[in-house]
């Protein structure tokens, strides 16, 4: 009889558990939106997406000061079409030891997750000081619809 009971108590609890870890979709207010949106503008992020495509599309014009980053997507071998794609920022924020942190997703292979370190030096300039490889332990489909309606915008987007 008592284990009857836990029987129906676990059939009936299991839908319930598995409802409540249902990943939801990330959707901002004007003021967070538009707060994420400045992120696209630092100069960063800017430089980021020119480094990316000099890379991509000829990888001797790297600035020695990006260098350190260029050897590492050099061991990546990722698909030049990707990274003169579009990328989604997923992470935008200050490292201890000065510059920013930037992570960016492909938009169109969401799998493709790049975390760099981004340095603004003196008169303005940047410069990619590395790239950081770390274990990707996100689960892409929850992934995908947490971010569905940043991961695809079509003006927030480097």
């Amino acid at each position: 009889m008592q284990f009857r009971k836990l029987l129906l108590l676990s059939l009936f609890l299991l839908p319930l558990a598995s409802h409540a870890q249902a990943p939801k979709e990330l959707l901002l207010n004007k003021e967070q939106l538009a707060k994420y949106a400045l992120s696209y503008k630092t100069d960063e992020v800017k430089h980021l997406r020119r480094f990316l495509n000099t890379y991509a599309n000829k990888r001797d014009d790297v600035s020695p000061v990006d260098e350190r980053a260029a050897k590492v997507l050099d061991t990546l071998k990722i698909d030049k079409k990707i990274l003169k794609s579009k990328f989604m920022v997923y992470q935008y924020s200050g490292i201890i030891g000065g510059g920013k942190g930037v992570s960016i997703v492909s938009q169109d292979h969401p799998e493709v997750i790049l975390d760099f370190w981004v340095y603004k030096t003196e008169g303005n300039a940047c410069e990619v000081r590395d790239l950081l490889l770390q274990e990707d332990k996100r689960d892409l489909d929850e992934f995908q619809i947490v971010y569905r309606n940043y991961l695809h915008h079509k003006t927030l987007a480097m």
